[in-house]
């Protein structure tokens, strides 16, 4: 199981990013084309039709050489990734915007809200080198996602109902994810944002997930993600960690 610790650094972490959003006036991300995801997790926003971005990952463990594609779609967007939770693991994740961004706040200060229904589909295949099936199993998915945008600062919630079918266990649970992000400094060599997301599963054998981690905006087409610490059953610690690159084309 986690430790207490780590509950308690990822607790420090999301309330240490609130109080450093209340202080931004300005919001330099607007000025970037940033990915309509966190690190791991989605926001609740969508990319628009005929927006298309590719991305390219590597790490460490579990978190294995893959890449996807996002693809904007009216009012939706599709998501094709493969590799980034487990080997031979390919999913694909409907997004679909539930409503228009929804405004509130001064004109200095201006919070977004925007939702979108999560509809995913995962499958994973691993054979041993004499061709038997060591693990098959599907995962499909349920849920949405808010994000609220706040001048430099991001915020998401993410619940959804995750139902498992494999040869080694079958489970059905409820996975609650968030997330915080601040842009810390723009810089003619682009936007430098921090960011800690936290996962909490009721999976059986399964502990909850912290990642902290650094984007950095290059220009309004390329997006670089650095996460050198992911604290879970088998901790993760390096740098510069898993890597992820998206670029729109």
């Amino acid at each position: 199981m986690f430790h207490q610790s780590k509950v308690v650094s990822g607790i420090a972490a999301l309330g240490l990013m609130a109080m450093s959003a209340s202080v931004l006036a300005e919001n330099p991300r607007a000025a970037y084309n940033e990915p309509t995801r966190g690190f791991f997790i989605e926001h609740g926003i969508v990319s628009g039709p005929r927006k298309v971005s590719a991305e390219l990952h590597t790490g460490s463990d579990d978190v294995d050489v893959g890449g996807g594609v996002r693809l904007g779609l009216p009012n939706s967007e599709l998501i094709i990734t493969s590799g980034i939770q487990a080997e031979d693991t390919t999913e694909a994740l409907l997004k679909w915007g539930l409503n228009d961004s929804v405004s509130a706040g001064r004109s200095s200060t201006t919070a977004t809200f925007d939702w979108a229904a999560l509809i995913g589909v995962s499958h994973t295949d691993n054979e041993n080198q004499n061709g038997q099936s060591t693990l098959d199993q599907t995962n499909i998915s349920v849920g949405a996602a808010l994000t609220i945008n706040s001048d430099a600062a991001t915020f998401t919630l993410v619940p959804e109902l995750v139902y498992k079918d494999g040869t080694v266990q079958d489970d059905t649970f409820i996975d609650v994810s968030i997330g915080a992000y601040v842009g810390i400094i723009d810089t003619p060599s682009g936007l430098f944002s921090a960011g800690v997301e936290a996962l909490f599963t009721s999976e059986d054998d399964a502990d909850n997930s912290y990642a902290f981690g650094a984007r950095w905006a290059y220009n309004e087409r390329v997006n670089l993600d650095l996460v050198p610490f992911v604290f879970s059953e088998g901790d993760q610690i390096g740098f510069p960690g898993m890597v992820r690159l998206n670029v729109s084309l």
